[in-house]
C-alpha cells in the first residue's frame, strides 16, 4: 500500500508539468523535500497501482467543493482592495496571523546557505533569525557560523528583546534580495586534506622526503602533519621486528605506558616482543596497575612513538615502510 506522500508524487507525475508545479508551489518545505523522495521510489509504479491512486482522487474531488482559483494571501488582497496604506492599518488590526511569515524564505534553504547568508550581518541581525527559525534548524545554522561567535550569538538569542516589526521586515526584505542576487551553493567538500596527499604519495610512488620538502617550504605546519598522516602508530605493525627493536630502545617508559595502553592487543604484544623479555614483562606489569589514561595523553603518546620512528627513519637507524633500506 502506498503512503499519502507517495499517492501524491504518483499523482504529480502523472500530470503534466504545469499542473504539478501550480500544486506544489501550496506546499511548504518539508512536504516537497517528502514528495520528491516518494517519487523516486514510485516512478515505474504498475498500471493497477495507478489506476487505485486515479480512483482515490475522484472519489475525493466529488466531495470538494472549490473556494477560488488560489491561495492569495491576506495582504495581497487587501492590498488590491484598499492600496497599500489601508491594508497595512487593517493587517495591524487583524494581527499576526494575516501577516505575511517573516523569513519564510529560508525555511527553503539549506543551514550552510542561511549561514552564508547571514555571516556579514550585525550579531544582533544574526540571534534576530536564529529566533524565527526551528530550534533544530537554528543550531544547524548556528553550527556553521564562525566558532568564536558562536557564545556571544547564543547570549544575544538568550537576551533578544522585543523587535519593531519594521526592522524585521526590513531585515527580512534584504535577506530576500540576496537570496535573488546571488543563492548560496553548498561549497564542494572532501576533495583534498592531509589523508588525500598521503594517499597520492603512497600510490604513486613519490618519494616522501621530496614531497614534504616541498610542502615545508610554503607551509611547514601542513608538512609536519603530512608527515604525520604519511607514517602513524598504527603503521609501526608493518615495520620488521629489527626495526622494532632499535626504535624500542629508544623509547621512555612515560611515553610507552599511555600509548600502549590504547593500542590493539595484537600491535602490543608486538611492539613488547621486540623488548628483552624481562623489560617487556616490567613494561606490562606497569600498563596493567596504571589507572585510567585520558585518550589525549594516550593519543599524544602514539604520535610522538611515530614521531620517534621517523626520526630513527631520517637519521638511517631504521626503515620505514615503502622505503629503501637505510642500513645494512
Amino acid at each position: 500500500m502506498l503512503n499519502g506522500a507517495e499517492k501524491t508524487a504518483l499523482l504529480l507525475l502523472l500530470l503534466d508539468e504545469p499542473q504539478a508545479a501550480q500544486l506544489l508551489a501550496r506546499l511548504e518545505p518539508g512536504e516537497i523535500e517528502l514528495i520528491g523522495r516518494a517519487m523516486l521510489s514510485v516512478a515505474e509504479a504498475n498500471p493497477a497501482t495507478i489506476d487505485m491512486v486515479l480512483d482515490e482522487v475522484l472519489d475525493i474531488a466529488r466531495e470538494t467543493v472549490p473556494v477560488g482559483e488560489g491561495p492569495p494571501t491576506v495582504r495581497g488582497l487587501f492590498g488590491r482592495a484598499l492600496g497599500d496604506e489601508r491594508a497595512d492599518g487593517m493587517i495591524e488590526r487583524l494581527g499576526d496571523e494575516a501577516r505575511q511569515p517573516l523569513f519564510e524564505r529560508l525555511y527553503w534553504l539549506e543551514p550552510y546557505a542561511i549561514a552564508s547568508l547571514l555571516e556579514g550581518e550585525h550579531p544582533q541581525a544574526q540571534a534576530l533569525v536564529l529566533v524565527q527559525l526551528p530550534s533544530s534548524r537554528a543550531a544547524l545554522v548556528l553550527a556553521r557560523l564562525p566558532t568564536e561567535r558562536q557564545p556571544d550569538l547564543v547570549r544575544r538569542v538568550a537576551t533578544l528583546r522585543p523587535v519593531t516589526p519594521h526592522a524585521a521586515e526590513a531585515l527580512d526584505a534584504m535577506l530576500a534580495e540576496r537570496i535573488a542576487t546571488a543563492r548560496p551553493r553548498q561549497p564542494l567538500t572532501g576533495l583534498g586534506g592531509m589523508q588525500r596527499a598521503a594517499d597520492l604519495i603512497n600510490l604513486a610512488g613519490l618519494d616522501e622526503d621530496v614531497a614534504l620538502q616541498a610542502l615545508s617550504k610554503v607551509d611547514p605546519g601542513a608538512a609536519e602533519i603530512l608527515s604525520e598522516t604519511l607514517f602513524t602508530f598504527a603503521d609501526l605493525a608493518r615495520l620488521d621486528n629489527r626495526a622494532l627493536q632499535n626504535l624500542m630502545r629508544s623509547l621512555d617508559a612515560e611515553l610507552l605506558v599511555p600509548a600502549l595502553r590504547a593500542a590493539t592487543a595484537e600491535l602490543r604484544d608486538q611492539l613488547l616482543s621486540a623488548m628483552p623479555q624481562r623489560a617487556a614483562e616490567a613494561l606490562r606489569d606497569e600498563i596493567d596497575n596504571r589507572g585510567p589514561v585520558k585518550v589525549d595523553e594516550a593519543a599524544d603518546a602514539q604520535k610522538g612513538i611515530a614521531a620517534a620512528a621517523r626520526r630513527l627513519a631520517a637519521e638511517g637507524a631504521i626503515s620505514l615502510p615503502g622505503k629503501g633500506p637505510a642500513y645494512v
